[in-house]
């Protein structure tokens, strides 16, 4: 069985992490920050909109949470790709919600509702392993690996070798989460990224800036 997530719901609603002691996502900002760092500084959606036809666009996130910004790109890939176009978000977590547990979580974000409740319709058991969701007839897959990313990251990267588009580095900040922020996420970044291949991250901590130098970012 896989672990799951140990959280509590603050006064505002908002999830946070028993864990590591940090918030999932701001009750007032989380949208426009989780848009502004890791939509805005990968350059989306202006990318989907220049997508050529039948396009299959890859992104791969660490920490999917609550899916907040899988939600975000999601909206943004509808309403800006070419119809003919795919997306494929790959997002690995290590403690996933319940459903329960983001349903509650979802209270907060009432502009997301649509999506959110098809995710949540479409939303597994948090077994260990790759659980295949499509979501907005067929326009959308999220490949949602529960587990721990050290282990997955290989199996993943054997599929993914120079496929993919943009990576999100989210997850807690190095300081609480130091297991997950080592060289062996940095060199799979590389080994999957071609060459018009962008990354955002939240933190400008130095041991993410001096990994990703030494991956060949």
């Amino acid at each position: 069985m896989n672990s799951t997530a140990d959280i509590h719901f603050n006064s505002d609603g908002v999830p946070v992490s028993n864990q590591f002691d940090d918030i999932y996502f701001s009750v007032d900002s989380g949208i426009d920050e989780s848009r502004y760092v890791f939509l805005q500084h990968n350059g989306l959606p202006e990318a989907f909109a220049k997508l050529p036809q039948h396009y299959e666009y890859v992104v791969t996130e660490t920490g999917f949470g609550t899916g907040l910004n899988f939600l975000l790109c999601w909206q943004a890939f509808v309403q800006h790709a070419p119809a003919s176009c795919r997306l494929v978000f790959v997002s690995f977590e290590k403690f996933p919600l319940s459903r329960a547990q983001l349903q509650q979580a979802y209270q907060a974000l009432p502009q997301l509702q649509p999506l959110c409740e098809q995710l949540l319709a479409a939303y597994p058991s948090p077994e260990p392993g790759c659980h295949r969701l499509f979501l907005a007839d067929g326009r959308v897959t999220l490949d949602l690996w529960c587990g721990d990313i050290e282990d997955q990251l290989p199996q993943f990267i054997e599929q993914a070798r120079g496929q993919v588009d943009r990576w999100f580095l989210d997850g807690f900040a190095p300081a609480k989460n130091p297991q997950m922020w080592q060289p062996f996420l940095f060199e799979a970044m590389a080994a999957s990224a071609h060459q018009h291949t962008r990354y955002a991250t939240f933190t400008a901590a130095g041991v993410v800036k001096r990994g990703l130098q030494a991956a060949g970012f």
